[in-house]
């Protein structure tokens, strides 16, 4: 079968790392707005129980939220630091995705679209998101069959509800 559309992007540690900037700046706000509201209902719950005088449940929430907030802060920017030095090491790479109705695939795995977890736009690059953390990144340069604005009307009626535009 003949692809709809067929783009070659290269990889390289400047794509990553744009990439991880448009991750962390479309999904802090998100992820820092949760840490705050639990943290604030723990602390409540800490304060609701010191007023009962239970001290057993008062260190249960003690824990509860220097645990949350290792999990939410200092995971994450671990997680953060590593990326950074696998960006330093890597190599540049080329990936073949070809488009088709119903699915595409990235130099021979298959991807339905239905199955995509969010797509976004930007000026340079269409990041289709596989999971909440890892994406494709495709070139709006690197197409060989159909153009940047002619896949961009084709993911948007595959994701509709998933598809957004970055300015």
């Amino acid at each position: 079968m003949k692809p709809l559309f067929k783009n070659i992007t290269k990889y390289t540690a400047k794509n990553y790392k744009d990439f991880a900037e448009f991750h962390t700046n479309k999904y802090s706000f998100s992820q820092n707005a949760y840490t705050l509201i639990m943290s604030v209902l723990l602390i409540y719950c800490i304060i609701i129980n010191i007023k009962s005088k239970d001290i057993l449940l008062v260190l249960a929430f003690i824990l509860i939220l220097a645990a949350f907030l290792a999990w939410r802060i200092y995971l994450p920017n671990k997680r953060y630091q590593k990326l950074q030095k696998e960006l330093n090491s890597k190599k540049e790479t080329g990936f073949i995705f070809s488009f088709y109705k119903n699915y595409f695939t990235i130099n021979k795995k298959t991807i339905y679209y239905f199955k995509l977890f969010k797509v976004f736009e930007t000026k340079d690059y269409f990041y289709l998101y596989i999971d909440e953390d890892t994406a494709a990144l495709v070139s709006k340069k690197g197409f060989e069959i159909g153009t940047a604005e002619e896949f961009s009307n084709f993911i948007r009626k595959k994701c509709l509800l998933k598809f957004s535009k970055e300015q």
